[in-house]
């Protein structure tokens, strides 16, 4: 009926300029804080890596694939996988953190903070042990007994992997 379709189209523009309306406070809070930066967190549950600074740019790691935060970024919440986390301060001020997981999340207000289940600087990680965790770990999924022995060894051999990729980054 007619009046049906005027509530479903008046339904609709309601929802548009719900929508605008987030885009335009979205639009005019990354203005502003793209002027001051991105303020970063970095944490791991013992230690506070980066207490609160603001930052260029920061690369994660994510499960979805690796992304950029920068101020402005939209909001996420991300799963991060083994890899590294590069904070860039400035363009040629950027430090490499290798982490095991965790999660990034980035507020509309130019905040993001990393939390990291273990991370360490890439220069720290050696290479001659990890080689020798990639060789010890492929053994272990090519030789155990079960699901649970070879996923967890999988998951080691992930984590080898990629420390291995990290070292390749800092060279």
């Amino acid at each position: 009926s007619e009046v049906g379709n005027l509530c479903r189209h008046r339904q609709r523009m309601i929802r548009a300029t719900r929508f605008l309306r987030r885009a335009l406070r979205a639009d005019a809070g990354a203005s502003a804080a793209s002027a001051d930066g991105l303020k970063f967190r970095f944490n791991t549950p013992t230690s506070s890596i980066i207490g609160e600074d603001t930052v260029k740019m920061v690369l994660v790691p994510a499960v979805s694939g690796d992304f950029g935060i920068l101020a402005g970024h939209v909001p996420t919440i991300a799963q991060l996988k083994p890899g590294v986390v590069s904070v860039y301060k400035t363009d040629t001020d950027i430090s490499h953190y290798f982490v095991s997981g965790g999660f990034a999340v980035v507020r509309d207000d130019a905040v993001a903070s990393v939390t990291a289940a273990e991370a360490v600087e890439v220069s720290e990680l050696d290479s001659a042990a990890v080689n020798a965790g990639i060789a010890k770990y492929q053994g272990e999924v090519a030789s155990a007994k079960d699901a649970e022995e070879k996923t967890n060894a999988e998951i080691a051999l992930e984590v080898h992997e990629a420390m291995a990729y990290a070292l390749t980054l800092s060279k």
